[in-house]
């Protein structure tokens, strides 16, 4: 018998509160969407879509409470505005393209649509963020910095690079970096995926995480289709602690607790 992949997970954590967004994809065309308290480690269920949400033009609002989000099946793409973690749109902009789309929440919660203006009224008292304040990007990532200024506002600071080369790096406790790049066709990820390493005065640990965080004293991250917290101390890592594995989710139609517009 062969063995099922593990679940692809990418995780986006609120700027100003303990939720985090959690996109569990597999198989290929489907993906989950899933509201994490990292706090109390309680996950909630959104809802299933079958077909792509593109990850690094997604967020999750300072508050927890909205979601923009870029996804298509193949034959149409939207950018849409919902209630976390549920993917029944509040506001809906459809296209016929991939090269611009979702986009991002600044810190104080504005809506900044990517590559578009988007509506001046928005529902749920959102309002729009000031023109120009991120930067537009085609996929998050390689022309733009989209992905990159929304990982600036999380605490992630430039160490050199652009585009799918650029590396991003935080401090962590007991004297490590963490230092994130991208991964293009890694196994069993997307197409584009991020990679994490631990460094220390010239000591590198490659890991297979696909995200990670600081969160009390250690590191909050995902690997496995399982979410898990592990303790950082200066003499490196140390056991983890399953929060939540996502592996044995199977595609529910689920339908969202509020009107909305059916994408």
């Amino acid at each position: 018998m062969i063995a099922r992949p593990a679940a692809r997970l990418h995780v986006i954590p609120a700027i100003g509160c303990k939720l985090a967004l959690v996109l569990r994809r597999g198989p290929s065309r489907h993906v989950a969407s899933l509201l994490w308290d990292r706090a109390s480690d309680v996950v909630k269920k959104g809802q299933w879509l079958k077909g792509r949400i593109y990850e690094h033009r997604t967020d999750l609002s300072p508050d927890g409470r909205h979601m923009i989000y870029f996804a298509g099946n193949g034959q149409r793409w939207w950018t849409a505005l919902s209630r976390a973690p549920f993917l029944r749109a509040i506001c809906y902009h459809p296209v016929d393209h991939t090269w611009h789309g979702g986009g991002a929440f600044d810190a104080d919660g504005g809506v900044f649509f990517n590559g578009f203006h988007g509506p001046d009224a928005l529902p749920d008292r959102l309002r729009l963020a000031k023109p120009g304040a991120l930067p537009p990007a085609t996929d998050g990532v390689h022309m733009g910095g989209l992905f990159a200024a929304r990982m600036a506002l999380r605490g992630w600071h430039d160490a050199g690079g652009a585009g799918y080369q650029q590396t991003m790096e935080k401090p962590v406790p007991g004297g490590w970096t963490l230092r994130q790049t991208y991964a293009l066709g890694a196994r069993n990820r997307g197409l584009l995926s991020n990679a994490y390493t631990l460094i220390r005065q010239g000591q590198q640990v490659a890991t297979d995480w696909e995200w990670a965080e600081p969160w009390k004293g250690g590191l909050q991250l995902a690997r496995a289709g399982a979410i898990w917290h592990a303790p950082l101390t200066k003499d490196g890592l140390g056991e983890a602690r399953l929060i939540h594995d996502f592996n044995a989710m199977a595609f529910e139609p689920l339908e969202a607790p509020y009107e909305g517009i059916r994408a």
